[in-house]
């Protein structure tokens, strides 16, 4: 066995709920393992370590010092991405952070730059980009099918997804808001389908679930592009009842329309009645599969990461515009990083 044959050895830095995914995907790879797992909570580590059969740490530091781990995916809390995807790529291990890519511009060029410098794979979970229905309004694009896009409408609509008003997702300061937790994944394929960056972003929202929320649970973002393309972004996690999903997507081109509705798509939420995974055998494990052996193709030199660095990155400079927006009123252009 040569060593592009071997599985690749993954650690995962911490295991709430979007690791379950992870780990799912692992489990039926055959380019990739777990080998190890590690989490603030070393009691909870260990859990998970002796439910995957892996090591279990209770610190990166320790994790990272592992031999056996030669790629890792950091599934923490948004304000840890820059300090721990640094610690990764100092380490040399390859990375795949959960998006966002870092809380800002700056950190996220930082994280970036470092994964350049060392020669090391770093992807970005934009998972939405893996899904069934992302990929096929690519590939109709693609052939052509619909002339230029020149407006795209993306809705991702839903319950109350965080574990409590204790979540660290509901302050801004540790999130960086709405916008970059979940608003990133619906910039990014906007970007990605009208096939350029956005360079404005003016953004209104509501605090849908409670008027106590820091964060805007219902977020509308309308993108310009240079070429005169238009996006608006739509999501909301303040929806009645609580385990409401809902998605719409819509591409219009010079010489057609795209259009699709799902609303059973399956989505990781905390719901009234609890933990709500992805099924294993429904779009979810697909789509976290395709992005775990996207993930080793780059790692093991095969193939470009996806989506590329450069969009990532531009999908925080569209999300922090988006939240300086909510709080000026005005539009606010941005500068072109993809």
């Amino acid at each position: 066995m040569t060593e592009n044959e071997a599985p690749l050895g993954v650690g995962i830095v911490g295991v709430g709920g979007i690791a379950l995914s992870h780990m799912a995907a692992l489990r039926v790879s055959t380019r990739a393992r777990l080998v190890a797992v590690c989490d603030v909570d070393a009691a909870r580590a260990s859990e998970v370590a002796y439910a995957e059969r892996c090591a279990g740490y209770g610190s990166a530091e320790e994790l990272l010092a592992d031999e056996a781990v030669e790629a890792v995916i950091v599934c923490t809390p948004n304000m840890t991405h820059e300090e721990l995807g640094v610690q990764v790529l100092e380490a040399g291990k390859h990375l795949l952070m959960e998006k966002p890519l870092a809380l800002t511009p700056d950190g996220a060029r930082v994280v970036a730059d470092e994964a350049a410098a060392r020669g090391l794979a770093l992807a970005v979970g934009h998972s939405h980009r893996f899904t069934d229905q992302s990929l096929a309004i690519r590939e109709i694009i693609d052939a052509g099918d619909i002339g230029t896009p020149q407006f795209v409408r993306v809705v991702m609509n839903g319950g109350w997804i965080w574990p409590g008003w204790q979540s660290w997702v509901l302050n801004p300061a540790l999130s960086g808001g709405h916008s970059l937790h979940n608003g990133t994944h619906l910039v990014d394929m906007a970007s990605w389908w009208i096939g350029e960056p956005a360079t404005s972003v003016f953004a209104v929202g509501q605090h849908a679930t409670s008027e106590a929320l820091e964060i805007h649970d219902y977020l509308v973002m309308e993108l310009g592009f240079a070429s005169g393309a238009s996006a608006v972004c739509e999501i909301s996690r303040g929806e009645r009842p609580r385990s409401a999903s809902y998605l719409e997507l819509t591409v219009v081109g010079t010489e057609g329309v795209i259009s699709r509705s799902w609303d059973a798509e399956g989505v990781l939420a905390w719901t009234d009645s609890g933990l709500t995974a992805w099924g294993v055998d429904g779009s979810g494990s697909r789509t976290f599969a395709r992005e775990l052996d996207a993930f080793v193709a780059a790692a093991r030199g095969e193939a470009e990461v996806v989506p590329p660095v450069s969009a990532a990155i531009h999908a925080v400079d569209i999300a922090v515009a988006s939240e300086e927006s909510l709080r000026s009123g005005r539009t606010i252009e941005i500068g072109a990083s993809a």
